[in-house]
């Protein structure tokens, strides 16, 4: 069983060993700088992956990977098979019974024939181990009859009628691999070490045998030398690394890193490379010493990235909003700084030959560093990356903007105009760029104060209906009021959900509702009278005057709202559904009326207006009716006072919190205080009148206020319910219902509330 786990951990290794967290560049941060940018393309798996083990692997996420050859292998191949075109290599060798041998007929493309058949049939014999991916052990452990016997002895025949030394090796791989898989380990690594092993060309075959032959090693329990063989292969092998990498990290849990056998700086470096690709400490010192043993080596380009791609991911945190960051933001690390030593050493060291790449990358540190124009300098003189060059050029010319210019304006429209359309760039993370301008951009205007136009960059204009900001709203209409806008400017003014939608009637209605919610009607009425078209998709029904006794927002109104006081004649000018502009006039109607001459006017016109207020509240039944939005749900409507920290829209914009406004309608205002409007209207009904039933009734209306500043201020006159031995409710000290219990006992109203109102029960069964 213990043999059984290490072949199936092997096989999956690959899905579970990440070489560092990263591959869908752009996820959590801006990914300028291309990872493929080095030199080396056999070392790619091994730049920063997110989700996968490896990098590439995440690219092909949900849709099918394209087939992709063994480069090493198929290339090797080309020496054998001389003339052959690459894609006829790869079907001869990974697709043999469908490929036409019939005009192959030299004396080697015969003995290339005869190898690949054997090839196939050893990997046919050996198909099972394609099982071991499986979790259930009975269907591993059901194992095909395999003539390890009869394999060998046709390998050795088959060996000793070529003279190939390509050929040969091939035949040497099949019988070690033949020996691995039928766990005649000792024979296979007597073999290694007789006929491969420091005795052949240290080409992509002699890796695959060595591969090989470090997992009989392994299984025999000497892990040093496996650890030592798996190095050699993940450094030197194009094939074989991810492979390798994997099986390393299980003699590392050995205790074995292959140190014991290393000899030289040959050596030195490839143990280097492979602890540090599984590590991120100590990255600069590992850099400076791959430096020194030899600057020249591609594998320097390898972890240099590495370390880069570590340091976008702190300085380009993407989508900070009005988040206290910056773009760049420094951690608490200047690795930045070190590897823009690193990259200016690597530009002047002689013994360096790919200057461009050192070049970029010390422009681009430059730039991270925010000399922009020590970095601009640095990237004219790059003769290579010539996308990525234009990429950086356009970002580094709108980071040194400190202000926007009706030209700047005009070069950033260029950009974003040269886009492929039917492209919501802002989704993909291949355009990072032009999403992380925009940032900078929305940043530039906010700081300088063009809050209409750091708004629109990320927001279309029907998001300050979240935003309750009359600065933001007063913004945006003298940003439409302005004269000779500019091609971008031209471009946010468009920035609309519904492109007939006319930009000022919509920022009118749209203060006439802010002014809805600071219960001043009269200048609601105002900016509703200057809207000619917009009207809201929700008609607002009378009894937004009502109350209700039952809390249920996914009830029917019929269902909650019995009160009727609404339909009694002296209020006939309320219709039965209206505009928010008729609501505006009905409040000021209302308002009148509280000052009628005629008390049972007066009192009745405060009930209105505290239900109303109520209801608009965000325990109200009609909380979201006046934005045009529905009532559900509580995490919608609600601050919870146990937070340390309310961020209101308003609030962060009047002081210019965060750095631009791209998330700001997640924080619009929730609370605004309108339950005490409406509990003074209910005292003013009861201040005026002598019917005990209406009385009743508004104390405990009075006590829904309470209860509405108690969940979004909280309160330290509380009281607490054991409702199970699990559980404590806690709820304010009702002043309402201490008078309602003390002086309404009598009251039919008193009678059908102690039973609708479980809270009410509570509260009477302490006192």
């Amino acid at each position: 069983m213990k043999k059984l786990l290490t072949y199936i951990f092997l096989l999956i290794s690959s899905h579970v060993f990440a070489c560092g967290g990263g591959a869908w560049e752009g996820m959590s941060f801006y990914n300028l700088f291309k990872q493929t940018n080095i030199a080396a393309e056999e070392f790619y798996p091994f730049l920063r992956s997110e989700y996968s083990a490896f990098y590439g692997e995440d690219f092909y996420y949900g849709q099918d990977k394209p087939i992709v050859y063994p480069k090493g292998n198929v290339d090797l191949w080309q020496q054998v098979l001389i003339g052959w075109d690459t894609r006829d290599i790869e079907k001869a060798v990974y697709e043999f019974d469908k490929f036409d041998w019939s005009n192959k007929t030299s004396e080697i493309e015969t003995s290339a024939k005869t190898y690949l058949a054997f090839a196939n049939k050893c990997s046919n014999a050996f198909s099972y181990r394609t099982r071991l991916n499986s979790w259930d052990y009975d269907e591993v452990l059901e194992k095909e009859t395999v003539d390890e016997a009869a394999l060998l002895e046709e390998a050795n025949l088959l060996l000793s009628e070529v003279s190939n030394q390509q050929l040969r090796m091939r035949y040497y791989y099949q019988m070690i691999r033949i020996m691995h898989y039928s766990k005649d380990w000792s024979s296979a690594v007597s073999f290694y070490e007789r006929q491969v092993e420091n005795q052949l060309p240290k080409n992509e075959m002699y890796y695959y045998i060595s591969d090989q032959a470090a997992g009989c090693y392994y299984s025999l329990e000497n892990y040093e030398k496996a650890a030592y063989l798996f190095t050699k292969v993940l450094n030197k092998s194009r094939d074989r690394k991810k492979a390798a990498f994997s099986s390393y990290n299980f003699c590392t849990y050995k205790h074995a890193e292959g140190k014991s056998l290393f000899k030289g700086i040959d050596d030195e470096k490839d143990l280097l490379l492979i602890t540090s690709l599984r590590n991120f400490t100590d990255e600069i010192s590992n850099i400076n010493r791959f430096i020194e043993l030899d600057a020249q080596d591609e594998r320097v380009e390898l972890l240099f990235m590495r370390a880069l791609n570590n340091v976008e991911r702190e300085v380009w945190p993407k989508d900070i909003g009005v988040r206290d960051q910056s773009l760049p933001f420094y951690g608490n690390t200047n690795i930045h700084m070190d590897l823009l030593r690193i990259a200016e050493q690597q530009v002047v060291n002689p013994r360096v030959k790919n200057k461009a790449f050192w070049q970029l990358s010390s422009s681009y540190l430059s730039f991270i560093k925010q000399d922009i124009a020590t970095a601009k300098a640095k990237l004219a003189k790059v003769d290579a990356f010539p996308e990525q060059k234009e990429k950086l050029a356009l970002i580094y010319e709108v980071f040194s903007w400190d202000n926007l210019t009706a030209e700047n304006e005009n070069v950033l429209a260029k950009i974003l105009a040269d886009h492929p359309k039917n492209t919501d760039w802002r989704y993909e993370n291949e355009n990072d760029w032009r999403r992380m301008i925009l940032a900078k951009v929305a940043h530039t205007y906010y700081k300088n104060n063009k809050l209409a136009k750091a708004f629109l960059v990320h927001n279309t204009l029907e998001n300050v209906n979240q935003i309750n900001s009359i600065e933001l709203l007063d913004a945006l209409e003298g940003f439409y009021n302005q004269s000779d806008k500019s091609a971008y400017e031209e471009v946010l003014l468009n920035h609309k959900a519904n492109a007939s939608t006319n930009f000022m009637d919509y920022v009118n209605d749209q203060k006439g509702i802010y002014y809805l919610y600071q219960k001043d009607p009269e200048s609601a009425l105002e900016f509703f009278n200057k809207n000619e078209t917009y009207e809201g998709r929700s008609m607002i029904p009378a009894s937004i005057f009502s109350n209700n006794i039952k809390e249920c927002f996914s009830c029917p109104v019929e269902d909650i709202m019995k009160d009727e006081v609404y339909k009694a004649d002296v209020f006939s000018f309320i219709q039965t559904n209206f505009s928010r502009k008729d609501l505006a006039r009905n409040l000021i109607e209302l308002e009148k009326l509280t000052h009628n001459e005629k008390q049972w006017k007066a009192k009745l016109a405060n009930y209105l207006l505290g239900n109303y207020y109520f209801n608009i509240s965000n325990t109200g039944y009609y909380r979201g009716l006046l934005r045009n939005k529905g009532n559900c749900c509580q995490y919608n409507y609600m601050h919870y006072f146990y937070y340390s920290e309310r961020k209101i829209s308003k609030e962060i914009i009047a002081q210019r919190k965060g750095y631009n406004l791209l998330d700001i309608r997640y924080y619009g205002e929730k609370y605004f205080d309108l339950s005490s409007t409406a509990m003074q209207y209910y005292q003013n009904v009861i201040d005026m009148s002598t019917d005990k039933e209406l009385n009743a009734r508004c104390l405990y209306l009075m006590a829904k206020c309470e209860l509405n500043t108690y969940y979004n201020l909280g309160s330290k006159d509380e009281l607490s319910f054991k409702i199970s031995k699990y559980y404590d409710l806690k709820l304010p000290n009702y002043k309402s219902f201490k008078i309602l219990k003390e002086s309404y006992s009598d009251t039919r109203f008193h009678e059908m509330i102690i039973k609708e109102c479980s809270y009410f029960r509570l509260y009477s069964s302490q006192f």
